[in-house]
């Protein structure tokens, strides 16, 4: 499975979970575009202010940080490449971890 497969899964099982009504369809779902917008609906349904930024993997870093400690979880990411997509795939697996299920 590549990398953006993986963490669309991920992400839909959080909208799922969230009980946020999504539809992907129209979403080139190997961009890093549609990961910031199903990012960005998480963060809607957390009541977060959604952190200003591009749409590198770099700019999803603070996003998922605060889904994360909004979960009440931690994450050291300091050995890890803020630009690298399995980052986003670490920290997404702490996020789903938190939701009891799916990894």
């Amino acid at each position: 499975m590549d990398e953006y497969t993986e963490i669309h899964e991920k992400l839909d099982f959080l909208l799922d979970d969230h009980g946020v009504k999504f539809d992907d369809s129209r979403l080139d779902k190997q961009t890093l575009h549609s990961l910031h917008v199903k990012a960005d609906k998480l963060l809607k349904a957390h009541k977060c202010t959604i952190p200003e930024g591009d749409e590198s993997v770099g700019a999803l870093q603070p996003k998922l940080n605060r889904l994360i400690s909004g979960h009440g979880k931690t994450f050291d990411a300091s050995d890890l490449d803020p630009e690298s997509l399995n980052t986003v795939v670490e920290k997404l697996t702490v996020l789903v971890g938190a939701h009891g299920e799916h990894s």
